[in-house]
Parts: C-alpha cells; sequence; structure tokens
C-alpha cells in the first residue's frame, strides 16, 4: 500500500471520508464578510480549519481561486496549505493539471518535490491529452509519497458527451481511462487503494459504474451539496466503494450560517453522515 493511501485511510478512521473544498470566491468572501483578496481567501480556509479543530481528514483548495489573486494569492495558499499539514490534515489541491512531458513534471514538482513551498498530499489532473501524458507527474507525486486524482466522470452535464464517447471496442473514454488506472495502481499492490485516484461526480447517473471500474482507487465524489447531490445519494449510488469514496463539499459548509459555530456544526453533521460512507 502506498504512503498516500495509509495516511488516508488512518485518517479516514479518525474523522469520517469527508472531503472539505476550500473555494473562496468573491461571492463566497462577501457572504463570510471578507475582503476579495488574497487575504480573505487565507483567512476564510483558516477559519474553516480552526472551526473544525483540525478534525478533518482532507481539505481540497480549490488553485485558481487563489491564483486570480496573482503573487498574494499563491503565497496565501501555500500558507493554508503549510497550517494544515502542520496539524496533520492532508491537502488535496484542487488544479486539474495536465500536460506532457517535461511540463507535467514540472507541475508535479511544484506540488511534490522537496524544495517546493507549495507541497501538498495530492492534486487533481486531467487525462485529455492521453492518461500516457500523465507518467511523469504520476512518477513524481509517488516518489513525493504523493496522490494523483484523475478526472474520470465530472460533475458539469458538458462534460458528458466527451465522457463517455465511444471507441471502437465500445468502451467509453471514462471506461478505457478507468482500466489505465486500475493497471497502474497493480504496480503498487491488488489488494488496496493506490495512490491514483478518481474523480467521478456523485451527481453522475453511471457513478456507481464507474466506481465499480475503479477498484483500486479512492473516489473523489464532487456535486454534494450546491450541485444537488447528498452524501446519501453518494451511499446509494457509490455502494461497492466503500471506505473508498471522498464526497467533497465546498459551499455547503456554510449552509448553516459563516460564524465559527456555524461551520463546526455544519462539518460536524456532515462528518456524521460521511461515516456511513465506511
Amino acid at each position: 500500500m502506498s504512503q498516500f493511501a495509509t495516511r488516508l485511510l488512518q485518517s479516514i478512521r479518525a474523522h469520517s471520508p469527508l472531503c472539505v473544498g476550500i473555494d473562496p470566491s468573491a461571492a463566497l468572501l462577501k457572504s463570510c464578510g471578507l475582503p476579495d483578496t488574497a487575504e480573505g481567501a487565507l483567512n476564510f480556509g483558516r477559519r474553516v480549519l480552526y472551526a473544525a479543530d483540525f478534525q478533518l481528514s482532507i481539505i481540497k483548495p480549490q488553485s485558481a481561486f487563489f491564483e486570480r489573486f496573482g503573487a498574494a494569492g499563491y503565497h496565501a495558499l501555500e500558507e493554508l496549505v503549510r497550517v494544515a499539514r502542520a496539524r496533520d490534515v492532508l491537502v488535496l489541491l484542487d488544479g486539474k493539471r495536465g500536460d506532457i512531458e517535461t511540463t507535467g513534471a514540472a507541475y508535479a514538482e511544484g506540488y511534490f518535490s522537496t524544495t517546493t513551498t507549495l507541497q501538498v498530499d495530492a492534486a487533481t489532473t486531467h487525462a485529455y491529452l492521453g492518461f500516457g501524458a500523465l507518467e511523469p507527474f504520476i512518477r513524481i507525486a509517488t516518489a513525493g509519497n504523493g496522490a494523483v486524482f484523475v478526472v474520470v466522470r465530472s460533475s458539469n452535464p458538458e462534460g458528458e458527451g466527451l465522457q463517455t464517447a465511444r471507441y471502437p471496442d465500445g468502451r467509453t473514454v471514462a471506461q478505457h481511462l478507468s482500466a489505465a488506472i486500475t493497471q497502474r495502481n497493480r504496480m503498487f499492490g491488488v489488494d488496496a487503494p493506490g495512490p491514483i485516484g478518481a474523480v467521478v461526480g456523485a451527481t453522475c447517473a453511471d457513478a456507481g459504474a464507474m466506481a465499480d471500474e475503479l477498484p483500486l482507487s479512492f473516489i473523489l465524489a464532487p456535486g454534494v451539496g450546491a450541485q444537488g447531490a447528498t452524501i446519501a445519494d453518494v451511499q446509494a449510488r457509490m455502494p461497492n466503494a466503500r471506505g473508498r469514496v471522498l464526497p467533497s463539499v465546498s459551499r455547503a459548509i456554510l449552509a448553516n450560517g459563516v460564524s465559527d459555530s456555524d461551520i463546526r456544526t455544519c462539518i460536524k453533521t456532515l462528518q456524521t453522515q460521511a461515516r456511513e460512507l465506511l
């Protein structure tokens, strides 16, 4: 079993499989009474961490909401990642990177090398330049004891046509990609999740079938909350992914309000629900 899988499973047992998204959009910051600045974005992330008393398995900062502030936003993201990891909260950076050869390797070095100022535990990628093109990224991530989550079936409806297009052998693009991910994970063992996870939207009608085709992957399931799915939906749609599926909630952590106590109560409720996925 990979080191990332070991750490994540330990955290899941302690705190539930809930993945908390940190998405400091302009609208979200305004609703929290925070300025639409890099400092505001950092303060929102800190608010979530401290409200939860760092009792979280994994957080998922959306890189774009920090990068929009340029260098200041990047520094804010670095600080948020540092604060989380210093208290043993795993960080899955959502940047959906995907490029070839040396460019892909350079992206990975920015997240997983020993010298980077933005060292994370995992990062999202896409494979639409070919799954093989991700090999440098995967190699560097796993050498740094990290993980890669590849978008297989996204929760946005615009992606369905591309992801369900069929190869000549009848398999969909998503099925073909799932098979490639599973084959690559077998290099790390055959009985436990490997370091190559998959993103499968909780709102997708074929979410269960996709999860079944990824038996050696952790499944990040976005779409819970504001996009309409519930954790109960994840449980119903992915029954065979118990212990491996990470329901991802971002804006919905503010469903009770924006104070620390409101956020704490909401996260605890969601974690209780998420434990049903174990």
